[in-house]
């Protein structure tokens, strides 16, 4: 897996790659063991036709213990390239949570003025916040008025 290609996942397609990952190297390792035990039975048949004589048998048990070694080496190596994709994914995944956990200011601005009524009818909203404005006290005149209330003024 390249960086471009890590590049382009999101959370959760990370996530679901990486389980997948997991799974096939789960996958291979029981096979690497079944290889490994085919791979004793084949080669102690070698030996017992070597012993008997039977060089024919032998070089057939020979080709077969060949053919399970090819495919147990063929798997060793795919475990190997699905671990360091893993692990690849593994040291991403923080950095692909963080792109995803950004801000994006326009669209936290869009999000506001919809919230707020300006993107459906700004004049409105402008009239609206510049009266509710002119209602509430400022801080000078709530001052003022504590003033008067204690004879300061």
């Amino acid at each position: 897996m390249t960086l471009e290609e890590l590049s382009k996942l999101d959370q959760r397609g990370a996530l679901d790659l990486l389980y997948a990952y997991t799974t096939d190297i789960k996958r291979l390792d029981k096979e690497i063991a079944d290889f490994s035990k085919e791979e004793g039975l084949w080669s102690s048949r070698v030996e017992l036709a070597r012993s008997k004589g039977l060089g024919e048998l032998a070089a057939g048990a020979m080709r077969m213990l060949d053919d399970v070694r090819a495919k147990k080496a063929a798997a060793v190596q795919s475990r190997s390239e699905f671990a360091a994709d893993a692990a690849r994914i593994k040291e991403a995944l923080p950095g692909i949570k963080a792109k995803e956990r950004s801000i994006d200011p326009d669209a936290l601005a869009a999000e506001l003025s919809v919230l707020t009524g300006e993107a459906l009818e700004p004049g409105a909203a402008a009239v609206e916040r510049d009266l509710s404005a002119l209602e509430k006290p400022s801080a000078e005149s709530a001052l003022e008025e504590l003033k008067r209330k204690m004879g300061l003024s």
